[in-house]
């Protein structure tokens, strides 16, 4: 019985999800609505702009807004989507900056099509919601505003009365029907509630540029019922067009058009004219108003063609390029691969914590500028401090100032697509319980050798790209097991922070006296903190005042934060904390008398037992890391190039489980 109910309910909730957006009426009703509020009639910039806050705004912990439709869905693009809702804020407000098509231009992957499909579903919800209600002539096949049915010379007047802005003329179709139908009494003209769905062709269109071809201009513009071409124009017009095109759909709305720069010399004329004149060039009969926002993306090696081509200059003023690079910084590539693994699935085999940060090293070293020859910085310099790592000789200046040197950077290089196939063909590998770090970048590597075709120059490049990951994987290896060698690391961290913020506090709200007195009779621990960050005696003043405000704004915004949060206190906690490596070498290192075994096995066991409790890794990849982390420390190399450009590792790339007596034996106390 209650599974009948539940059948029952279920089948009356579809009913009513069927017609909850359902509204019928007079355009003399719709008017009314409009003048009592007249965001009711918005265009199109205005619509989406709307439908993106709507999903949200919140305010980073230094009050820079974050929208949350973009938020845990697109990583390391925050200049790109700046721009973009810079773009429909002020195209909102009816600016000329409405008539210019947006660009999305970064390389495959990068996350355009990501970007335009979130705002795609932002658009449908919204419309779907009381306060995103879209109103339309009902029948129209443009969903066309019904203000369009006020004659040009009662339109300021309106405006002036009610401050409602009419803007647009009636499709030949709608004309038509007034005309006939309706005999002029636009009182009379029926309009109903729309709702937008890419699926259902109402109000977001799509077209993909595949060539060059005139004959694709129907797709757009709409095609033409032959059989109606005769009769009077008004007829003609009315019957004859069905208005069926991509242009047409979008209407009130958006398109996306993908690969523009691949269209038809007819097609970009006609996107012109939608652009600079709202307007639809019909074949054979003028045109058709047309209200939305256009969304187009590119590669970089297209627009560079088209912005050389003489011809194209007119549309080149219409365009406002956006970059969309591929990320630089690891955490947020990290991030990228998550949420890609999440939506498609990584059953029956584990990823160690570093594989995927492995794997985004060497991605995005692919993708970063070269410093010039001479300059006393390497490409892994670069890799650290966009990844907000602590260099020495580098202040956070200095990387302001390489983020600056080249306004491309990012538009080439390995994508996450390909990082994501490489990944999925080690994972089908047989018996294979655990990706280690060095079989992820064997196969990066592999897939290279196999899919392009390298001359000696290139080869040497992502040769080196290969060595520079593994001496990144190498030093990251050595921290993982530094942080698990201390047991509860990550309470001392956080308790050394706090305790160096308050001595900070004291310090700078002048209780000198009572700070120098304590000094008197314990080490300072806010110089010991500081020489650990690399500050000198001349800059600690201005390292507190700077910590101390950084935290007080977190602490203002009620943000939680951690030893982690603040990039300097970070590393200088952690250089405080980590045992020595020397120290870390000898603690690893299997003793060689029988009576120095036990202790040895103890330590390692505590570790071991940390990094699989506390830390995500396996038995496999716990007792790799460790492994490799004392074999960088004891000097020792993993790869070696051979005369065939090709490599051999000296590493085993598919570690296996440890035997008995390498981990902590289960009677071994801590």
């Amino acid at each position: 019985m209650n599974h009948m109910l539940d059948i029952d309910q279920l089948l009356e909730t579809s009913k009513e999800e069927f017609g909850r957006y359902d509204w019928d009426g007079t355009f003399a009703e719709y008017l009314e609505m409009v003048r009592e509020d007249p965001s009711v009639s918005r265009l199109s910039h205005r619509l989406i702009y709307d439908a993106i806050l709507d999903q949200g705004v919140e305010e980073s912990p230094f009050g820079d807004p974050i929208y949350t439709l973009f938020k845990d869905k697109i990583y390391g693009q925050d200049e790109g989507l700046r721009r973009i809702i810079e773009y429909f804020g002020s195209a909102s407000r009816r600016l000329e900056i409405r008539k210019r098509i947006l660009l999305l231009l970064g390389p495959p992957a990068s996350g355009k099509s990501s970007m335009v499909t979130l705002i795609k579903d932002a658009l449908e919800r919204y419309t779907r919601t009381e306060v995103g209600t879209v109103y339309a002539i009902k029948g129209c096949p443009m969903q066309e505003e019904p203000l369009h049915l006020i004659p040009d010379q009662l339109r300021p007047d309106l405006l002036k009365e009610s401050g409602i802005h009419v803007e647009g003329h009636l499709c030949p179709r709608c004309r038509y029907e007034l005309a006939t139908k309706y005999k002029g009494d636009i009182a009379k003209m029926p309009v109903a509630r729309v709702v937008f769905s890419e699926q259902a062709a109402v109000g977001i269109g799509y077209y993909v540029a595949q060539s060059a071809s005139a004959d694709d201009a129907s797709l757009l513009v709409g095609s033409i019922d032959e059989d109606e071409l005769r009769g009077e124009r008004l007829e003609v017009a009315g019957k004859a067009f069905r208005l069926d095109g991509e242009f047409n759909v979008a209407n009130r709305g958006l398109i996306e058009f993908v690969e523009i720069f691949k269209a038809d010399q007819h097609l970009l004329t006609t996107l012109l004219g939608l652009a600079q004149e709202q307007l639809v060039k019909m074949e054979r009969f003028g045109s058709v108003y047309a209200d939305e926002a256009i969304i187009a993306h590119s590669n970089e090696g297209d627009y560079t063609k088209f912005m050389a081509d003489q011809f194209s200059e007119a549309l080149r003023d219409r365009i406002i390029a956006v970059q969309v690079p591929y990320n630089l910084q690891v955490k947020d590539e990290v991030q990228i691969y998550t949420k890609m693994i999440e939506e498609s699935g990584l059953e029956g085999v584990h990823l160690p914590p570093l594989t995927l940060t492995t794997m985004s090293v060497f991605a995005i070293l692919s993708r970063l500028t070269p410093p010039p020859k001479g300059r006393a910085i390497k490409l892994l310099d670069i890799l650290r401090l966009y990844d907000d790592q602590v260099l020495p000789r580098f202040s956070p200046n200095d990387v302001a100032v390489l983020k600056r040197r080249d306004p491309n950077e990012g538009m080439s290089g390995i994508s996450p697509r390909y990082v994501m196939n490489r990944l999925s063909r080690v994972a089908n590998t047989p018996h294979l319980r655990c990706i280690s770090p060095l079989r992820a970048i064997d196969s990066l590597w592999r897939g290279l050798s196999e899919n392009i075709a390298l001359d000696e120059s290139d080869h040497k490049k992502w040769l080196r790209f290969v060595e520079d990951t593994i001496d990144e994987y190498g030093k990251r290896a050595v921290r993982e097991v530094q942080r698990a060698f201390e047991e509860r690391f990550e309470h001392t961290a956080d308790q050394l922070l706090n305790d160096y913020l308050t001595e900070v506090e004291t310090y700078l709200s002048g209780e000198a006296a009572a700070v120098m007195s304590r000094r008197s009779k314990e080490p300072d621990m806010m110089r010991e903190i500081e020489k650990h960050a690399g500050v000198k005696e001349r800059e600690r003043d201005r390292f507190r005042e700077e910590i101390h405000l950084f935290f007080s704004i977190l602490k203002g915004r009620d943000v939680k934060y951690d030893y982690s949060t603040e990039p300097r206190m970070k590393a200088a906690i952690e250089s405080r904390l980590f045992p020595s490596q020397r120290h870390m070498e000898r603690t690893l290192s299997r003793p060689r008398f029988a009576r120095q075994q036990v202790e040895w096995a103890r330590k390692r066991g505590a570790i071991f037992n940390r990094m699989m409790q506390d830390y995500g890794y396996c038995d496999i990849c716990a007792n790799d890391t460790i492994d490799y982390a004392g074999h960088i420390l004891r000097g020792g190399r993993v790869l070696r190039q051979l005369k065939n450009n090709e490599i051999e590792w000296t590493w085993t790339l598919e570690p296996e489980p440890p035997t008995q007596g390498i981990q902590q034996p289960a009677d071994t106390p801590e």
